[in-house]
């Protein structure tokens, strides 16, 4: 994922900039600033989690391998010791500085454009759930052997409910089938990699994330109708939501349940 200007992003483009006062004409010259509403704190404070997490087995001898054992999306400790709690904790485990560096990073980036227009509960509610079908998708189709870690499925779930968001937004946004062609292209070269021969990276884990990010966030993201005027900030943007989460709370909780049958039915078919 490479980094982009919040202000050349597509969900930044729907504005226009207002006409600067005859008074102040130097307001042209400064960059406009992110509302304090606008703030992607959510985004800041999951960082902050997995960084504290990371950091903690980093500088303690002994106990970094101590976490990934107790913690990690081990098949064979979910299926034969019902350690189910592996599925989320793995989501805030990471195997080296790496790893943990790109998906931060790629957090960041992301979660700092979807968190403003999606709102921090639907956002929170895509990165977990998001999360949770990466670690269940890798359980049903990894094998038994699976041992699993990061938060690559859950910032995938980001990645793909931006991605859905855009789609149903076409006619709203601007630039919206160069940045979709953009996204396809990074969803390619991760898959191609991550089923090379020999590559560590659970694959299944990301098609999870994503395909549970889309799919939420066909559901329950904003649905905006197309301003009048120039929004000043996302929140603005947001306000004009016509797809309110609570008429799809029954819809998340279906997810759940679904969820937790995959979890039973991989624990019948890998228990020995």
């Amino acid at each position: 994922m490479t980094e982009q200007n919040n202000q050349d992003h597509p969900l930044y483009q729907a504005r226009t900039p207002r006409p600067a006062a005859a008074s102040a004409p130097n307001r042209l010259l400064k960059r406009p600033r992110r509302p304090r509403e606008d703030q992607p704190l959510l985004t800041y404070l999951l960082i902050a989690l997995n960084g504290l997490v990371f950091l903690v087995g980093f500088l303690q001898p002994g106990l970094e391998w101590e976490l990934m054992l107790r913690g990690a999306l081990i098949s064979q400790a979910i299926v034969v010791d019902g350690e189910f709690y592996r599925l989320l904790t793995a989501m805030f485990l990471h195997g080296s500085l790496g790893h943990i560096f790109f998906n931060m990073y790629a957090l960041y980036v992301i979660g700092g454009q979807v968190e403003p227009i999606f709102g921090r509960v639907r956002f929170l509610l895509i990165y977990l759930l998001g999360g949770l079908s990466g670690s269940v998708l890798s359980l049903v189709l990894g094998g038994i052997a699976t041992f699993s870690v990061g938060a690559s499925g859950a910032v995938f779930a980001i990645f793909a409910a931006e991605a859905a968001h855009l789609y149903q937004h076409r006619a709203v946004y601007a630039q919206v089938r160069a940045r979709l062609q953009h996204m396809g292209i990074l969803i390619a070269i991760n898959l191609v990699i991550g089923f090379l021969p020999g590559s560590r990276i659970d694959s299944w884990g990301h098609i999870g994330g994503m395909l549970g990010g889309a799919l939420l966030a066909w559901r329950i993201a904003p649905r905006l109708s197309r301003p009048k005027l120039p929004p000043r900030s996302l929140t603005e943007v947001a306000k004009l939501d016509r797809n309110p989460l609570n008429r799809h709370l029954p819809e998340v909780v279906l997810y759940i349940f679904v969820l937790i049958a995959l979890v039973a039915l991989a624990s019948s078919l890998l228990a020995p």
